[in-house]
């Protein structure tokens, strides 16, 4: 008889000590209240699947007020407040009106990390018909060209800041023709891609992030063998070592089978942990994609750690015995504290034995009936 599998991602249990903000079904960004599980979607609607995040903070001041004084103005840009509905589906949206030439408003940003990679995001869209924008400054000169339409749409860049102070600008450096353009919230992360809205109002405006977890002590989970499907949408980089999933009894520290991926080295790693000594450290050399979906499965036996992508099944040296006393199941970060997904899990799934190695393939290439 085939093993019957359990869907999981509904039954994961968030915390998060902020608010934070997504996009819903119908594409309005809301505010989701602290401690609660974020399902987010696309432009069009589409379920991209549960939202796991790690801490950050918007460096911008004033994020959404352009007419602040500290969003300064060349000569020939006007700013007009209240002028369409933003995003979030508020009347909030800022117009802002540039005369031919070289045209910007920007934000001084101090204490940056020089050579750090920093990301710039803003949802901009034209008034009518099309408009050439640009956008930069965090590494020098503005130099991201942006073609804009009459929907919303979320443009940015991702760079090296290249001094402790730079200037974060929307300019028409570029093209030098006249535009006049809608905006909503500006943001600049020190991350290597930009993560949720945070609307600051006068000072950086921080998130917690996302501790996603489940408890194996309820009786559904068997101890010994099994297998566990992720379906993961991954952010368009990434760097560090960030968590897939981790088993673990008390502690993180104690005995644990980890599932983690490297960036710098570009490959997956396993950990095993028992009895407090390391059993099993190993890198897979299987390559997962950024900016796409990618399918993983992790299956384990008594003397056996294998994990499948859509490009093959990658397997431990055997010999050891798997601990037996796991009780919690943690996905997308490192106990809370570290190692954050910083995308979507959806279609998370648990088999109470060890899956054969086609059977893995196949999940992995999308054929989960």
């Amino acid at each position: 008889m085939a093993m019957r599998f359990l869907p999981l991602t509904d039954y994961l249990q968030v915390t998060r000590a902020s608010t934070t903000n997504a996009r819903t079904e119908t594409g309005v960004i809301a505010n989701i209240d602290a401690n609660q599980p974020v399902f987010e979607f696309d432009g069009e609607g589409r379920a991209l699947g549960l939202r796991i995040e790690g801490a950050s903070a918007n460096l911008l001041r004033h994020s959404s007020d352009f007419t602040n004084a500290i969003w300064e103005k060349s000569s020939g840009v006007t700013v007009q407040v209240a002028a369409g509905q933003a995003p979030d589906g508020s009347n909030s949206a800022t117009k802002i009106d540039f005369a031919d030439g070289a045209a910007n408003l920007y934000q001084r940003v101090d204490n940056l990390a020089s050579g750090a990679n920093h990301a710039f995001a803003i949802w901009m869209r034209a008034v009518s018909g099309t408009a050439d924008i640009t956008l930069g400054g965090v590494n020098g000169p503005s130099q991201h060209a942006v073609t804009l339409g009459e929907k919303w749409q979320r443009v940015g860049f991702a760079e090296v800041a290249s001094a402790t102070s730079r200037y974060p600008k929307i300019s028409t450096a570029l093209s030098g023709a006249g535009a006049s353009i809608l905006v909503w919230n500006a943001q600049l992360e020190a991350a290597p891609v930009a993560s949720s809205d945070m609307i600051s109002n006068g000072i950086p405006a921080a998130r917690n992030g996302d501790d996603v977890m489940l408890d194996l002590t309820t009786g559904w989970f068997a101890p010994g063998a099994g297998t566990l499907f992720f379906d993961l949408a991954l952010p368009a980089a990434w760097q560090g070592i960030w968590r897939v999933m981790q088993l673990y009894s008390a502690s993180l520290n104690d005995d644990h089978l980890d599932l983690g991926y490297d960036s710098a080295a570009n490959q997956l790693r396993i950990s095993l942990r028992k009895a407090g000594q390391q059993v099993i450290t190993q890198s897979l050399y299987g390559v997962l994609v950024p900016g796409a979906r990618n399918r993983v499965a992790i299956a384990f036996d008594d003397d056996e750690i294998a994990v499948a992508t859509v490009n093959g099944v990658l397997k431990s040296p055997g010999g050891f015995a798997l601990p037996r006393n796991f009780a919690h199941l943690r996905i997308g970060s490192y106990g809370g504290a570290s190692g954050f997904l910083n995308g979507y899990v959806r279609a998370l799934s648990y088999w109470p034995g060890r899956l054969g190695d086609a059977r893995l393939m196949e999940l992995c290439a999308g054929n989960a009936a």
